[in-house]
């Protein structure tokens, strides 16, 4: 039998590796009909199909495979990059494990394996992983320009830009790394360099759209109202669904006050693709800075739109404050801890990467619980038909958690969650000065303000005094902040998305 099919599998493999992708699959399934259970078909077949975006008969025939063959390295990485994109971080992080415990010199795999760690911003891994990588094969440059956008997510600039500029010298035309390379040099504040930089990377007339909406990005960041409107306007002229320009150029227009205009902007963002979350938040601002309280309040009602709700102890748990004490002491031990992540908006304490992967059986004692929760929760909402976020109440979604961690005079700058639609915070322990007889709202979390560098407005706010075991859901446009306060003791929350899929 293996004598039959083992000259169909070199026949797929030569198509495979010629980009013959039906033939390769054919040639597969040929031999899978002879031989149902050939482990070396299968995880070919799953690689096919994961190259064709077959996602999901992908991951079906590569786990069949590992189920005749478990100890195959390759099956095991080919399987974790598709967890990984499909956002099942903990799993594919077990499948690299496996894979790299099988082939600890297994190059691509630990190149991979920094990738996933990236994605669950557990930093000190993904190094860790890309630096492997590159230990063994030098010349690496997917590993190199991996290891630089870790080091720019963490805010280290000069040696993002060192590595970049080995990646490219591994590859000079690989363009995702050249743009990543201008925008460490955009967050060095060397504007010019970084105008030069994208105009050699957008050089081609097709290229123009995106080369001006980076030179916007430039001139906006450099304080430069005027040219970045310039750019983000052209941007728009050539391609009119840049939603990232009109974003770019409604913040320019609402600082000079040009409300009617960027309204429109934003209007058209909103008319392509109603409830987006940054629009949505701009436009409530607008509304604000233009004195249409009902308006914004028809989109962004902070009584109506706000949940406080106590979350229940997980199962086995009957103590609350044994489980709440455990839970803190946890987190506090999260290796994926960072002291003020640049790329985020904590300032005075540390944030946690993705908890799903962090190994403690409270933590995942607790993720459980809140999503079963979040499952009831958003069955129990009725769709609202005329509003643009609650138009849709998505049923396909994954749970991002991580945890914040806030030191004496530690704060939260005003943000929203671009890429969720609803997110909420629970809270863990709080410091005794935190109370709701406080005036000054210490350590509270405050909905409303404006925030990304737009005007202040005078429209309303919603101060929420924190509650231990409590947890405030909102909608992920809902701008808010952490009012900074003044404790010997730290005050820890689990943050978390929930994301459409």
């Amino acid at each position: 039998m293996e004598d039959k099919v083992r000259p169909i599998l070199e026949a797929g493999f030569g198509a495979h590796q010629a980009g013959e992708l039906e033939i390769a699959e054919g040639n597969y399934r040929h031999a899978l009909k002879i031989k149902p259970d050939n482990s070396d078909a299968l995880h070919l077949l799953g690689v096919v199909l994961m190259q064709k975006g077959d996602i999901e008969p992908a991951i079906h025939s590569i786990k069949s495979s590992l189920e005749i063959d478990p100890e195959n390295p390759s099956a095991l990485d080919h399987l974790g990059v598709m967890l990984a994109d499909t956002g099942k971080l903990k799993e594919a992080i077990v499948c690299f494990t496996q894979a790299l415990h099988l082939a600890p010199d297994y190059g691509s795999c630990w190149r991979n394996f920094g990738f996933a760690k990236e994605l669950a911003r557990d930093w000190s891994g993904a190094i860790e992983a890309y630096q492997k990588a590159i230990e063994l094969e030098h010349n690496y440059a997917a590993a190199h320009a991996g290891l630089g956008g870790v080091l720019l997510q963490i805010g280290a600039f000069e040696e993002a830009l060192e590595t970049f500029d080995t990646a490219i010298l591994l590859d000079p035309s690989h363009k995702p790394t050249l743009v990543k390379r201008a925008e460490v040099l955009r967050r060095l504040k060397r504007f010019s360099e970084a105008i030069i930089a994208y105009r050699e990377i957008f050089s081609q007339p097709a290229d123009k759209p995106s080369l001006t909406q980076y030179l916007g990005f430039c001139h906006a960041e450099d304080g430069n109202d005027t040219d970045a409107l310039t750019e983000f306007n052209t941007a728009l002229r050539l391609q009119p669904n840049m939603v990232d320009s009109a974003l770019g150029a409604a913040g320019c227009l609402m600082r000079q006050g040009d409300l009617e205009t960027a309204a429109m902007r934003l209007d058209s963002v909103l008319k392509r693709t109603p409830g987006h979350t940054q629009a949505m938040a701009y436009r409530t601002i607008l509304h604000q800075l233009a004195d249409e309280k009902d308006k914004a309040s028809q989109i962004t009602n902070l009584d109506r739109d706000i949940s406080i709700v106590e979350l229940p102890l997980p199962d086995g748990h009957v103590d609350k404050l044994n489980y709440i004490s455990e839970l803190a002491e946890a987190l506090n031990k999260n290796p994926t801890l960072r002291t003020d992540p640049p790329a985020k908006s904590t300032r005075g304490g540390q944030q946690s990467g993705e908890l799903s992967i962090f190994d403690n059986p409270i933590v995942e004692s607790f993720i459980s619980t809140l999503h079963k929760f979040l499952q009831e929760y958003l069955i129990s909402l009725a769709p609202r038909p005329n509003h643009p976020h609650f138009r849709i109440i998505p049923n396909k979604y994954r749970l991002d958690c991580w945890s914040t961690l806030l030191n004496a005079e530690g704060y939260q700058l005003p943000h929203s969650h671009p890429s969720a639609w609803l997110s909420g915070v629970y809270y863990v322990q709080l410091p005794p000065e935190i109370k709701c007889a406080d005036e000054t709202h210490a350590g509270w979390i405050e909905f409303g303000a404006s925030g990304y560098g737009l005007p202040d407005h005078s429209g309303p706010l919603r101060l929420i005094t924190p509650k231990v075991g409590h947890m405030v859901l909102f909608p992920s446009y809902f701008l808010h902040r952490t009012v900074p306060f003044h404790s010997e003791t730290q005050r820890i929350s689990i943050a978390f998305d929930i994301v459409p899929i």
